[in-house]
C-alpha cells in the first residue's frame, strides 16, 4: 500500500496492459513492479493528447495555456489533429473538438460531446459528430451534469428543470417534470431500465469561518425514471442529500454525510444502511465518495483523512486506512484490471506542489502497511551566494542512481521551495507558511544531482528540460527574487557526477 507523487496531479491509466501516471507539462511514467520510469518529459508549448479517430490513433496538439473544456479559443482552429506519421487532418474544430471530448466509447466513427461556448459564448451543446457521413450537428442545449450513455444524453435542463433525454440524433426521446426544482442535480446512472438521479441541494450555505470556506447543502430527491418513456418508476426523499453514488451489481449505493445507503434501484427502497461514524465535512465541495468493486466497498472522507473498506456482503468494516498528516482522501481514480490493484486520489496539503498523489492498494492484500516511496537522499540549504555575501542562494544537493527518481523528486523540492522562499506580488501564504520570504534570497536555486547510473550527456540533455521546465512553472506562479523582485526566480540544474 503505497503514496505516489509526482509534481502535479497524478491520473492513471493502463494501454497495452502496461499502466502509465500522467501529469501535467507532458510528463508520462509508466509503472511496474512499483517503480516509475519516464516514458516522456518535454517541455513544449504544446500539449499533446492521444485519440481514437475511425480505425487510427491520432495526436490532438493544443496550446498549452487554453481550456480544453471551452470552445471557444479554437474557433480560429489553433487546434491540430494529426496522424502519428505527421499528416494533419483538415476538420473543422468543432469536429476536431467532439473527437478530443468523446463520450461514445464505442468507436464506431460516431463521435458525441458537449461543447462549451458553442456555438457563441456561455452557450452549451450537445454536438455530434458522424466522420462515416463527414457530418456534424449540434442542439443548443442548457444541461447540467449531462451524462451519455447507451447512444444517448441524460441530464437536468436548466430552462425548464426537467430531466431530459435525447438520442444520438438529437431529439427529445422523453422528458419528466420532477416535483421539486433545483439548478442541480447528479449525473444520471443507469441500473437497468432504470434512469436514476438526484435532483438537489435544494438549500445551499456558504460562509466563512476562521478564514475557512464552510459549504453546506440539504434537501432533494433521488428518482428513478423508466427509460423507456421517462416515466416514475419510485422517488426517495433524501433530507441530507446526496454526496454521491455509485450503482453496482443491481444495488445502488448513496453516500448522505457519514451514511452508505444500500437500495434497490429498481424500486428505491431501502436494502440497507452503512454508518461509517465519521464526522461531517466542513465544506461539502470535499464531501464523502464511494466506489464498489469486487468483495469491497470504499469510502474516502477527506476532513477525517481516511478510506474505509467494508465486506460488500457483510457490511462489516474490513480496513481503516489512516491517512499520513497532511494527507486527504478524495475519491477513487482508477482500477487496474491487469493487477486488480486500486488507486484513489489524495490532496497533498504538506507542500505547495505535489498537490495530487495517488494511494495504491491491493485488494488482495488489505493487512499490508501504508507507506511513501523512498526518496532519493538530499540536502537542502540556504547558502550565502558566491557572487556577492550579502545575498542568499538555495542548494540542493540530490543523490540518487535513478535519473528518473532524481527528476521527478528534483521537480517536487525545488518548487516546494521556491514557494517557501520566494516573493510574491499578492503575499501568498500556503497552509501554515505564513508570507515571509527571506530578504536576501536572491532568485537563484542551485539543483546539484549526482550519482546517476545514466551517461551524462543523457542526464545533462534531462537537466536542460528540466530548467526550462521550472521556467515556465515559475513564470505561471509568479515567483521572484527578493533582492530584485523583477526578476523571476530560476533554477540552475547541474550534474556534478
Amino acid at each position: 500500500m503505497k503514496i505516489y507523487n509526482t509534481a502535479e496531479k497524478i491520473n492513471v491509466y493502463v494501454k497495452n496492459s502496461r499502466k502509465y501516471f500522467t501529469e501535467a507539462q507532458s510528463t508520462v511514467y509508466s509503472v511496474e513492479n512499483g517503480i516509475l520510469t519516464l516514458s516522456e518529459y518535454i517541455c513544449s508549448s504544446v500539449r499533446s493528447k492521444e485519440v481514437w479517430f475511425d480505425d487510427r490513433v491520432c495526436l490532438v496538439e493544443i496550446p498549452e495555456n487554453e481550456a480544453i473544456y471551452s470552445f471557444f479559443p479554437y474557433q480560429d482552429k489553433k487546434i491540430t489533429l494529426r496522424e502519428k506519421s505527421g499528416c494533419i487532418l483538415n476538420l473543422e474544430p468543432e469536429k476536431v473538438f467532439c473527437i478530443i471530448n468523446n463520450k461514445n466509447k464505442k468507436y464506431n466513427g460516431v463521435y458525441v460531446s458537449v461543447i462549451r461556448d458553442y456555438p457563441d459564448k456561455i452557450r452549451k451543446s450537445l454536438a455530434v459528430f458522424n466522420s462515416n457521413k463527414d457530418q456534424f450537428d449540434f442542439l443548443e442545449y442548457k444541461i447540467f451534469n449531462c451524462s451519455y450513455i447507451s447512444d444517448s444524453f441524460y441530464g437536468l435542463n436548466l430552462d425548464n428543470g426537467k430531466i431530459v433525454k435525447v438520442d444520438n440524433d438529437l431529439c427529445l426521446s422523453w422528458e419528466y417534470d420532477p416535483k421539486i426544482k433545483s439548478r442541480s442535480s447528479k449525473s444520471v446512472l443507469m441500473a437497468g431500465e432504470i434512469a436514476i438521479s438526484f435532483i438537489g441541494p435544494l438549500k445551499k450555505n456558504r460562509q466563512l469561518i476562521d478564514g475557512r470556506s464552510r459549504y453546506t447543502f440539504s434537501g432533494g430527491m433521488l428518482i428513478g425514471l423508466n427509460d423507456a418513456d421517462g416515466s416514475l418508476a419510485w422517488e426517495r426523499e433524501i433530507p441530507v442529500a446526496v454526496d454521491h453514488y455509485q450503482f453496482a451489481e443491481d444495488i445502488l449505493y448513496v453516500v448522505s454525510l457519514n451514511e452508505i445507503q444500500l437500495i434497490n434501484p429498481g424500486t428505491g427502497e431501502l436494502i440497507n444502511t452503512i454508518d461509517t461514524e465519521t464526522s461531517e465535512p466542513f465544506n461539502r465541495d470535499f464531501g464523502p465518495s464511494v466506489y464498489v468493486e469486487g468483495s469491497y466497498i470504499y469510502y474516502c472522507h477527506y476532513d477525517d483523512a481516511v478510506i474505509l473498506i467494508y465486506d460488500r456482503t457483510t457490511l462489516v468494516l474490513q480496513r481503516r486506512i489512516d491517512l499520513p498528516e497532511g494527507y486527504h482522501a478524495m475519491s477513487h481514480n482508477f482500477h487496474d484490471e491487469v493487477s486488480g490493484k486500486q488507486y484513489f486520489s489524495l490532496a497533498n496539503r504538506t507542500q505547495y506542489v505535489a498537490q495530487g498523489p495517488v494511494l495504491e492498494i491491493d485488494p488482495a492484500n488489505l493487512d499490508e502497511e501504508l507507506m511513501f516511496e523512498q526518496e532519493p537522499e538530499m540536502d537542502i540549504q540556504l547558502q550565502t551566494s558566491p557572487d556577492n555575501d550579502a545575498e542568499k542562494e538555495l542548494v540542493i544537493h540530490l543523490t540518487s542512481a535513478s535519473l528518473n527518481d532524481a527528476l521527478r523528486f528534483g521537480e517536487i523540492h525545488t518548487r516546494d521551495e521556491a514557494q517557501r522562499y520566494s516573493y510574491n506580488y499578492i503575499g501568498m501564504t500556503f497552509q501554515d507558511r505564513p508570507f515571509t520570504p527571506e530578504p536576501a534570497f536572491n532568485g537563484v536555486i542551485r539543483f546539484n544531482y549526482s550519482g546517476s547510473d545514466q551517461p551524462r550527456d543523457v542526464v545533462e540533455e534531462h537537466l536542460q528540460v528540466m530548467e526550462k521546465r521550472f521556467a515556465k512553472w515559475v513564470e505561471k506562479e509568479g515567483f521572484y527574487s527578493c533582492v530584485n523582485n523583477k526578476e523571476l526566480t530560476r533554477l540552475m540544474a547541474i550534474y556534478v557526477g
